[in-house]
């Protein structure tokens, strides 16, 4: 989490939506603190579900899809047109049921 996240969660999500009782502005900046990116490669051959929004903030790029798409080749990938990096908006039934879907069909 870059140095800039916490202000910018805990300003615009934490305090208007009033969401700072489930989770404290303290445990926020732990958060980002103690966050460290890791690699993630390998072949996963197990289905996978990877779900983006479309718009400004999504944080999975194209290049985070392609380079998914070589590592899991039981890939599933779902967008949504009406979201950014929160998928709970206009596109939350959509999202839910795309979720029971990918769960109901794994073999």
């Amino acid at each position: 989490m870059d140095k800039e996240w916490p202000e910018d969660y805990i300003n615009n999500y934490l305090v208007p939506y009033n969401r700072s009782e489930q989770i404290r502005p303290t445990a926020v900046r732990g958060i980002q603190r103690e966050s460290r990116q890791i690699n993630i490669e390998g072949n996963f051959d197990i289905p996978v579900l990877v779900a983006r929004g479309l718009l400004e903030g999504s944080l999975v790029t194209d290049s985070d899809i392609e380079r998914y798409k070589s590592m899991c080749p039981k890939l599933i990938i779902k967008e949504y047109s009406t979201s950014g990096h929160g998928l709970k908006g206009q596109d939350k039934e959509k999202f839910y049921n795309d979720i029971v879907e990918f769960i109901n069909n794994i073999d």
